[in-house]
């Protein structure tokens, strides 16, 4: 695991993804907001990065690992193995399309992160016996990150988490007006986009999303 000298629990934890056109669109910094959310309390982050350059994407998480690994905080990439690794970063989130779990193995070694996102309880039995540290369960409410997806029935939301057996988090669409609407769940962990990032007091929001995560799980 990462963080050499520690053991990462995936328990309680809030997961940011820092994505560039939600940043770009508002004019944010990026290196900005990950610095003070680290401050802050926020656990994990992950770079999504679609549409921007090769070039631009490794810059990116080049910068962004030192700030968040400084920090003692776990900094992850979206999709690109290849940008994992040539940055120092924590591990990658797997999408789809991207190459095989083994694979991504074969490149970053045992002791990276490796996770991906589970859209139904077929996709989440076949990724339960692979080689990942951690599932994706989504969208749990709609998300303009991902429009063509439909939100989990609860029914089957709270059938998923039981059936988990890798530490997982919940995503899509959470923010603080909805997260009530997960109590008694069970959850252990959320990732956020928008919800966060896109908040004029990060230090309030933190420890509002942390008091609500205790509540709801």
């Amino acid at each position: 695991m990462p963080l050499e000298d520690e053991m990462f629990e995936f328990r309680g934890k809030i997961y940011v993804i820092l994505d560039t056109e939600v940043i770009s669109q508002k004019k944010l910094d990026i290196f900005k907001i990950s610095d003070k959310l680290s401050l802050y309390g926020i656990d994990m982050f992950q770079l999504r990065a679609k549409g921007v350059s090769d070039r631009e994407c490794l810059f990116l998480s080049q910068k962004l690992s030192k700030i968040i690994r400084r920090r003692r905080k776990i900094f992850i990439v979206n999709d690109r193995v290849d940008i994992a690794y040539l940055s120092g970063a924590d591990g990658v989130h797997l999408g789809k399309d991207d190459i095989s779990v083994s694979d991504a193995r074969k490149i970053l070694g045992r002791n990276k992160i490796v996770g991906k996102t589970t859209h139904s309880s077929k996709e989440l039995q076949y990724f339960q016996n692979q080689d990942l540290d951690y599932l994706s369960i989504g969208p749990v409410f709609e998300t303009k990150t991902k429009p063509q997806l439909a939100s989990l029935r609860k029914g089957l939301l709270t059938s998923m988490i039981k059936k988990a057996e890798k530490p997982y988090f919940v995503i899509g669409g959470i923010s603080l007006s909805n997260i009530s609407k997960l109590k008694g769940l069970g959850i252990s962990n959320i990732a956020v986009c928008r919800g966060i990032i896109l908040s004029k007091d990060y230090k309030n929001v933190v420890a509002r999303f942390r008091q609500c995560l205790r509540e709801v799980s």
